[in-house]
């Protein structure tokens, strides 16, 4: 059995959430060890679950069981990423081994390199779209992470990562970690008119959604190579009920990112303004707002708490991480898990 498990929160992962994550989920597996002490085989990463069992009905019920255990924390798994597969499986996909084996020749042949890469992303679009589910393009953007482009072949380098995070925005942490870092061994500049492109693209199709992981990427993008974005983009963003969003949309529109005025902030002002901000989900938002001018929130000065946090320069936002300053985030670490660069 293969799962994967969610909640209803803002799903950007800090290193607090992680911290948050093991301690429910190291929980939940001890009840199933001492329900199921010599049933269960298998093992945790984060939050995924590899886990084999002797007969099929015994993994429906850990299953089961499972489920309900995480409902307990008003969590819920994945259905897109959970299945159950009779023995034996082989030890690693396929896509994985063919993209693995692609040949990308060095800068030396920049026309055979330029060719390479077409043809391992045209392929690695093919796959994915075969298998939406499965990291692919994730993959394929690591798989060239530490590539020395020619000059010739960097506008279509370029292209393919953006190419790469247009089709699965999951891949846009990544992709950003890549270009950064080959623009930067290679001395190439990144063009901000296609990641516009893609930011824009990326905040139309998640914002209404409220899919707060996709947007943040997108605007921390824009912080990090300054690049504007439109009314439109402001117009949704200002919709959002959440917290990273609306910081990041407020650094952004600090340093200029939006059109004058197209940033409405009137719902972000009313959370805050509440008395008990503070005490409710918003508080970070409420604190960091107030702390860097943005917006005024009124119960900081009140609060014996946050009150001494603002008088001693304290602040959970860093702006100044909001610049492409970041080699590791090009590298997965084991289990898909990236870590947060833009607060």
């Amino acid at each position: 059995m293969h799962d994967g498990w969610t909640n209803a929160w803002h799903s950007n992962r800090s290193d607090t959430s992680l911290v948050v994550a093991e301690i429910l989920l190291s929980s939940i597996d001890q009840s199933l060890r001492n329900a199921h002490t010599d049933l269960i085989s298998g093992f945790r990463y984060v939050d995924d679950y590899e886990l084999s069992f002797s007969s099929l009905s015994d993994g429906e019920q850990i299953l089961t069981e499972l489920q309900g255990l995480l409902a307990e924390y008003e969590l819920i798994i994945n259905p897109r990423k959970t299945t159950l597969k009779p023995l034996p499986q082989s030890f690693d996909d396929t896509w994985g081994d063919e993209l693995g084996r692609f040949v990308v020749r060095g800068h030396a042949n920049p026309v055979a390199q330029r060719n390479d890469l077409i043809a391992l992303f045209n392929r690695a679009l093919e796959i994915a779209s075969e298998r939406p589910q499965e990291p692919v393009l994730k993959y394929a953007v690591s798989r060239v992470q530490n590539l020395s482009i020619s000059t010739v072949g960097w506008r279509t380098f370029q292209n393919c990562i953006l190419d790469a995070a247009s089709a699965d925005p999951a891949t846009l942490p990544v992709a950003l970690g890549t270009l950064f870092q080959v623009a930067a061994l290679g001395g190439h500049t990144v063009s901000k008119s296609p990641l516009a492109e893609v930011f824009e693209s990326v905040i139309a199709t998640h914002a209404p959604r409220g899919q707060g992981s996709e947007v943040s990427w997108a605007l921390w993008g824009a912080l990090a190579w300054g690049v504007p974005l439109s009314t439109e983009a402001a117009t949704l963003i200002s919709q959002m009920n959440d917290d990273i969003v609306a910081l990041l949309a407020l650094d952004a529109d600090s340093r200029g990112l939006f059109p004058a005025a197209a940033l409405n902030t009137a719902a972000w002002s009313s959370l805050v303004s509440d008395p008990d901000a503070l005490r409710r989900e918003h508080w970070l938002l409420s604190y960091e707002a107030n702390q860097r001018g943005w917006l005024s929130a009124p119960a900081v000065a009140a609060h014996p708490v946050f009150s001494t946090f603002a008088s001693s320069g304290v602040s959970f936002y860093d702006p100044l991480q909001a610049s492409p300053q970041f080699p590791q985030a090009g590298r997965g670490i084991p289990g898909g898990v990236l870590p947060d660069y833009y607060a």
